[in-house]
């Protein structure tokens, strides 16, 4: 292999390698702070993802359960679940839509409300501890690579939907695979 290839390969390799440390990185530090926020909210009462609801409520009182699944990204079942410990706990109510008596919609209590600063102060808290010692200049450059790297990562999920969650789809890709002599794109790398 002559010294240029070797380069090349060599420089590949670590950027391969770089590349999926930094993901492990980026998916070690959600963690963390997932983790450092947990604890904060614990020490009110609060379990890890209630705080995204109270906060969705106090955008927006009044939401269905899908409406707050869908502005938090998550599933309804997740919701449901989060929703039923809220209320539990005193710090939401359910009632019935006065529009439509099939629908439920949720509700901050005064416990609830009360709770909003609270869960502010330990959010700031969290990102006082994350960002200790970066400059806002090295925050902005952090924001812009995260934004590229979210909009990498939903344009692959979006143009490339799992076929497979479709028993049809799942059919006729499982033919075309078997009808398709050319060889497997996935064996080929891209950088």
């Amino acid at each position: 292999m002559s010294a240029k290839n070797k380069n090349k390969s060599e420089s590949r390799k670590t950027k391969k390698q770089g590349q999926a440390e930094a993901l492990a990185l980026v998916n070690q530090l959600a963690r963390n702070v997932r983790t450092s926020l947990s604890r904060r909210l614990l020490d009110l009462g609060l379990y890890a993802g209630q705080d995204g609801v109270i906060l969705a409520l106090d955008a927006r009182d009044g939401q269905t359960p899908g409406m707050i699944a869908t502005s938090l990204g998550v599933k309804a079942p997740t919701i449901t679940k989060t929703i039923g410990r809220l209320a539990a706990q005193g710090f939401v109510r359910r009632e019935g839509s006065p529009d439509d008596g099939r629908m439920m919609l949720v509700y901050l209590t005064d416990s609830g409300r009360d709770q909003i600063k609270s869960v502010r102060k330990a959010q700031r808290r969290t990102e006082k501890a994350a960002f200790a010692g970066l400059k806002k200049k090295d925050v902005l450059a952090l924001l812009d690579l995260l934004a590229t790297m979210d909009a990498n990562i939903g344009a692959s999920l979006s143009a490339a939907p799992d076929a497979t969650s479709d028993p049809l789809k799942k059919v006729a890709l499982e033919s075309y695979e078997d009808a398709d002599p050319t060889p497997d794109a996935s064996a080929s790398s891209t950088d």
